[in-house]
């Protein structure tokens, strides 16, 4: 069996880092806008649950689902937040607006020339709880040998009014006229942003020689901005003290001013957002000559051109193409005894889908089987997956796109 080693190929990352809050038009009124990324619980699949807050709230899906009718609109590109197979989605921590109780302005009774009189007061309002959505982070599943995409989905701060709040006018037996106050409605409209996305990147064999290096991959940082809604306020008001009535009769009668207090809406910040770039490295394996390693988080991909293992539309390995998966057996057992491994088989787009799914099905099953058998691999550490044409590496419209489209790729995981 050959000997396999690796040789790194330094790789720089392409793109320079944004800074969440820098950039964009910043609202009127909100200062700073310095934005730092929120660590926040992670959810894959069908599993993912939204977090909740850190002072015990709901969780983030169920205040959406409590805003109602007030709530006018999501986020831009909140749908992508949805849990889903082959993604995991980080909820971003929603920003909860209490709910605000506006109180009342008391009605008041006088005694005028021997008349009762009821003197209306001011209702008392509520603000209801608001919910600004942060959104979330969806990183996306890619076969071996890329970097998969990753999304970071828009924000959103909901509107608001703050009622207008009148005192009526009141007309008193003696004639004298209380004049109405009137403290007009105040609100701010909606404050949004959208999101923004990294595509997914592979490592491709553009004029790569046999022993050659393959080149690394980069995938840019992505930033979102922050947002911010201004504070609003509703100034107060008063209405003076009067004295009334016939003295003559009973005495003057004083009734009290009124004040009705202002009321003052916080300003709301939604933090921006950062995801850190990503490098796939380049490596050669020493000992095979048409397959390439790469090494990302724990996890180590062989990929090596269909062409290579098997004659084509045929799923048994050449005889001449054992040397490539020795050298690739070889290196695997170095990586010691806990691991598990995932072989995907690619292909073109010549024929229909069926056709190549069932071939690459097939293919992998017979690498699988391999690998077992010469690399002392358990069998139940194995798995196999064949995805037709669904994930190409390059253009199929040329031969030499569909040739290197047409490949195996072998994932191993320390355990």
């Amino acid at each position: 069996m050959t000997t396999a080693t690796r040789a790194l190929v330094p790789a720089v990352l392409a793109g320079a880092l944004a800074l969440a809050g820098c950039g964009g038009d910043e609202p009127a009124g909100l200062e700073g806008g310095g934005a730092t990324p929120t660590q926040q619980a992670e959810t894959t699949g069908a599993e993912a649950e939204p977090s909740g807050e850190a002072t015990g709230d709901p969780t983030s899906e169920a205040r959406r689902d409590a805003r109602g009718s007030d709530a006018q609109g999501d986020a831009p590109g909140i749908e992508i937040c949805e849990p889903g197979e082959g993604k995991t989605v980080t909820m971003l921590d929603d920003v909860v607006i209490p709910e605000q109780e506006i109180p009342a302005v008391p009605e008041q009774t006088v005694d005028i020339d021997g008349e009762t009189v009821e003197i209306p007061g001011v209702d008392a309002a509520v603000l209801p709880e608001r919910i600004a959505e942060a959104g979330c982070i969806v990183e996306y599943e890619a076969p071996g040998g890329c970097l998969g995409a990753v999304e970071i989905s828009g924000a959103r701060i909901p509107p608001y009014t703050i009622p207008e709040r009148v005192l009526p006018e009141v007309t008193l037996p003696d004639g004298t006229v209380l004049d109405e106050v009137v403290l007009p409605a105040e609100g701010r409209e909606e404050v949004t942003v959208e999101g923004t996305r990294a595509e997914e990147v592979c490592q491709v064999t553009d004029d790569v020689e046999a022993g050659e290096a393959v080149s690394a991959v980069s995938r840019p940082a992505i930033s979102r901005r922050a947002i911010g809604q201004p504070a609003a306020a509703q100034k107060a008001a008063a209405r003076p003290t009067e004295a009334v009535g016939d003295a003559a009769l009973d005495g003057t009668t004083v009734v009290d001013g009124v004040l009705i207090d202002g009321v003052v809406v916080d300003g709301v910040v939604v933090d921006g957002v950062v995801v850190d770039g990503a490098v796939l490295d380049g490596y050669v394996l020493d000992g095979s000559e048409d397959t390439e390693i790469a090494e990302k988080e724990g996890e180590t991909y062989y990929t090596t051109e269909g062409d290579v293992l098997f004659d084509v539309d045929d799923a048994t390995i050449r005889p001449d193409a054992e040397s490539e998966l020795e050298a690739i057996a070889a290196d695997i057992v170095e990586q010691g005894e806990d691991l598990s491994v995932l072989v995907e088989g690619h292909t073109d787009n010549v024929r229909s889908e069926e056709h190549n799914l069932d071939l690459s099905r097939r293919r992998a099953e017979a690498v699988a089987d391999w690998l077992v058998e010469h690399a002392d691999i358990a069998r139940s550490a194995v798995t196999t997956e064949g995805h037709g044409f669904a994930y190409p590496r390059t253009d199929n419209s040329t031969e030499e796109g569909r040739a290197q489209n047409r490949r195996v790729v072998i994932t191993v995981t320390a355990d």
